[in-house]
């Protein structure tokens, strides 16, 4: 019978599932062999017991009824020690029961010939008026144990036969359920897959009958069923693909102007493309051995690496054509197996364009050199005189903020003097009244009272004033100082801000807007203050020019707070912001979107070139168009010696 028809009988028929019979072997061998072995203890417990049962009969007759038949024989009560013994031989298990004495022989029951067991006990009676034990005679007992081995063996094999009986009933059943919830499914997913086609695949999915009450709702056999359309579904797009892949490989083949070849293992083409198939003037079936078709044209090295049988690469050679000549460069895999060499996957690729152009740019490199020459001369004169201007700019931005500094001070400074002097008019004028006033014995005391009343508002006047251009002038020696110097010191951070926002006064007055300067009061730093300041002024500045054109209510803050041994330092205002596109530009020198108009370009710049190289910190910038511009900084709290070195050498 064919494996075809096997797996058809299968499906029809459990008893001719392969694995159904196995199974039901396995279960009828197992199930007998334990059968077989708990009947043989369940025969050996009930002889046990049967045996049990004898000798509790013969221990009755000793110890209950003995003492009643040696009472009845020792008033000589014959006929009732006979009636006794009759009635004992029809208990069970008793089958046969003599009184044995001198004079007297009782029986009852009929000997047993066969197997049996056998007890005497002797009948002794307990005088009451004497007080003496005097044996009478003794008791016989026959048991036949051969019925107990005829109906243990009966018993046996009954049992046996219906554990058989019910062990195969129990496996004829499982073989049924596993037929319907196992086989048929089994062979409905084999079958599926024997008629499944990944070149011409069929919509329909793997679907397996369902019995109701045996089957699980979904089971082992139902993930297997999806695993199975898994696996199928891929296939078919994995040879949807192959073939795709084969048919654009063929299609690149064709139309590459590339060489692409294969061979055997006796270096034999098997495949090469149409392009070196017209080179060589090969027909469509010839498929001749290549290293005698490139030996015929010279090329001695790739013949040479086409004996080495192994990878190779830059393989150039010249191959005539004609009346000319064109440069190629061959490359391949060498393939090897359980048997060694199996050939070679490779390509041709011309470069006689390349090489053209290769000998072009050999003839315009002799004359390079000489053109590099002169324009790296000419370079170094047009760096050397840029940088002398951009040192000549920076020196001018700075001299330019602190001459608009020291204006917009002097300015501020004016109002509390001009204030200060008018105050002071008003007390000489009121001196004067009072004098002439005393003098010419006119003096009211309601008029005294006036005149002493102006002369102290003026006084206080005065005073408020000469207080407010005093600390004026201290912020401004602070932070003119600050901007000049660059020597290293221990300053207060909060103390040095609020100085410079005040300097600052004059032209964050024009927005208007009032920077605030959030952070502990009790932070200091060992730097170099004149260069904080000079950023933060630049950052304000930045803001004031650029920031808040179209800004209602103007802001800026300024927040630092410690980190580790670092400082944190964020400045943020709330003006137009700065265009993504534009942010890998502000740092850049001379960049400004108010050439002019009285931009430089360099405010950021400098920003950046003090906050990396004068206080070795770091610096970061977030903006979006129309949420303003933030600047963080992240700067030591301490400055190192050999930074402090650096300064020093920078100011010489």
């Amino acid at each position: 019978m064919t494996r075809s028809h096997k797996f058809d009988d299968s499906i029809r028929n459990p008893f001719f599932s392969l694995v159904g019979r196995r199974i039901l072997l396995i279960m009828v061998c197992l199930s007998g062999f334990f059968t077989l072995l708990t009947t043989v203890l369940q025969s050996y417990w009930q002889y046990d017991e049967a045996f049990s049962q004898v000798e509790n009969r013969h221990d009755e007759i000793e110890h209950i009824h003995a003492e009643l038949i040696a009472s009845s024989l020792w008033i000589y009560d014959l006929t009732s020690v006979q009636e006794r013994i009759d009635g004992l031989v029809n208990l069970p298990h008793v089958d046969y029961l003599a009184i044995r004495s001198e004079n007297y022989l009782f029986e009852a029951g009929k000997p047993v010939d066969l197997k049996k067991m056998v007890n005497e006990y002797p009948l002794e009676y307990d005088d009451p008026d004497t007080g003496k034990t005097q044996r009478v005679c003794t008791v016989y007992v026959e048991s036949n144990i051969q019925t107990i081995y005829t109906e243990l063996t009966q018993r046996f094999f009954i049992t046996l036969l219906l554990n058989l009986i019910k062990t195969l009933l129990v496996c004829f059943f499982i073989l049924l359920v596993f037929h319907y919830t196992v086989s048929q499914r089994v062979f409905k997913i084999a079958q599926f897959l024997r008629h499944y086609n990944p070149l011409d695949p069929k919509d329909d999915k793997l679907i397996l009958p369902r019995k109701r009450f045996i089957m699980e709702r979904e089971d082992e056999l139902d993930w297997l069923t999806d695993e199975a359309n898994k696996i199928t579904n891929n296939m078919s797009t994995l040879y949807r693909n192959i073939m795709l892949e084969r048919e654009r490989l063929s299609d690149f083949t064709h139309v590459s102007s590339d060489w692409l070849w294969e061979t055997d293992a006796d270096l034999k083409l098997t495949f090469c493309s149409e392009p070196m198939r017209q080179a060589f003037g090969l027909g469509a079936n010839r498929f001749p051995n290549l290293k005698d078709l490139v030996h015929g044209i010279g090329c001695q090295q790739f013949v040479t690496y086409l004996n080495h049988q192994q990878d190779f690469a830059m393989c150039e050679e010249t191959i005539p054509f004609g009346e000319q000549s064109r440069y190629f460069v061959f490359q391949a895999i060498a393939h090897h197996g359980v048997n060694g060499f199996r050939g070679f996957r490779g390509t041709g690729i011309d470069i006689t364009e390349l090489k053209a152009a290769q000998f072009e740019l050999e003839a315009l490199n002799q004359n390079l050199e000489l053109t590099v020459d002169e324009r790296t001369r000419e370079l170094q004169e047009s760096m050397e005189h840029l940088t002398a201007a951009q040192e000549q700019l920076v020196e001018s931005e700075k001299l330019a903020a602190l001459g608009s500094l020291v204006a917009g001070v002097a300015h501020e400074v004016n109002t509390p003097l001009g204030i200060a002097v008018t105050a002071s008019s008003v007390v000489q004028d009121v001196t004067k009244t009072l004098n002439q006033a005393f003098e010419n014995q006119t003096l009211t005391s309601t008029q005294f009272a006036s005149l002493i009343h102006q002369a102290n508002e003026s006084v206080q006047m005065l005073e408020h004033n000469l207080t407010r251009a005093t600390r004026l002038i201290r912020d401004f020696k602070q932070t003119a100082v600050d901007q000049v110097s660059e020597a290293l010191t221990e300053f207060d951070v909060k103390q040095t801000l609020d100085a410079l926002i005040a300097s600052l006064h004059p032209e964050t007055r024009k927005v208007p807007v009032t920077p605030q300067v959030v952070g502990d009061n009790n932070i200091r730093m060992y730097s170099l203050p004149g260069v904080i300041t000079q950023i933060i002024s630049n950052l304000v500045m930045n803001s004031i020019n650029h920031a808040f054109e179209d800004t209602q209510s103007p802001e800026i803050i300024i927040e630092f707070e410690t980190q580790d041994d670092h400082l944190y330092l964020s400045y943020q205002d709330n003006g137009c912001g700065i265009d993504p596109a534009l942010h890998h530009r502000i740092f850049e020198p001379f960049y400004t979107t108010k050439r002019g108009r009285g931009g430089s370009g360099l405010g950021l710049n400098l920003v950046f070139n003090l906050v990396r190289q004068k206080l070795e910190g770091e610096l970061q910038f977030e903006s979006e168009p129309g949420k303003g511009a933030k600047f963080m900084f992240l700067i030591p709290l301490s400055l190192s010696t050999r930074s402090s070195r650096n300064v020093s050498k920078d100011k010489h």
